[in-house]
């Protein structure tokens, strides 16, 4: 059974909808992230689930990941877990909320805006790993489809694109429009230029060559 990890509502566009960038405040995050009881995911269970997306991101490479952008990073959290592995990693956050920009922003650099918003934003061409933890579940499917693309035209090496379909069992905030299917949820990947190879992990279809035949769908 998936654990589903409950995060920010991402209404995004070309304009931020104030109440719900205001939503997700000090109060929020200290529940969601910290509180022993309600948090959705403790440092170990983080710390693993950094250390494969790494691990992987650098099979796909066959180097070291030097840069990252991670899409509605909330207050940056994969930021310092990443650092643990690589001390010189850029990291670029990209988040709907103005608490954690206006608190966060200028030391773990995280920039506000969403997922559809990262043309327009002041970011590299492309990243060795795109993260989008936690969030995607939320996007109506226009958005979703929308934002995914973008988030094609940064993936230099690998993306990390947790979701979960019709087709899962799952716990925590469902409070998200219906899941797709499986095959509906390839479909757009492949759509955006995105190729499947296990485990919510993605390569860009100028880097499928990178991997093998039996290692992508």
């Amino acid at each position: 059974m998936a654990l589903f990890h409950r995060h920010r509502s991402q209404l995004l566009g070309d304009a931020l909808n104030d109440t719900v960038a205001a939503r997700y405040d000090q109060a929020y995050f200290d529940k969601w992230y910290r509180h022993p009881r309600h948090r959705v995911k403790s440092p170990a269970e983080l710390a693993r689930q950094v250390a494969f997306v790494l691990g992987t991101a650098e099979f796909v490479l066959g180097r070291a990941v030097r840069t990252v952008l991670d899409v509605g990073c909330g207050e940056g959290q994969w930021r310092a877990a990443l650092r643990t592995h690589r001390p010189r990693l850029v990291y670029d956050g990209v988040d709907p909320s103005t608490y954690a920009v206006a608190r966060y922003g200028a030391t773990r650099g995280i920039r506000l805006g969403g997922i559809e918003d990262l043309d327009a934003l002041p970011l590299r061409e492309a990243y060795d790993l795109v993260i989008c933890c936690g969030m995607l579940n939320y996007l109506a499917r226009p958005q979703l489809v929308r934002g995914v693309r973008q988030v094609a035209r940064r993936t230099g090496g690998m993306a990390y694109l947790e979701l979960f379909t019709g087709d899962d069992a799952f716990e925590g905030d469902t409070a998200w429009p219906t899941p797709q299917s499986a095959t509906w949820y390839r479909t757009a990947m492949r759509k955006a230029g995105l190729w499947p190879i296990g485990m919510q992990c993605y390569v860009p279809s100028a880097s499928k060559d990178r991997v093998s035949a039996l290692e992508r769908w």
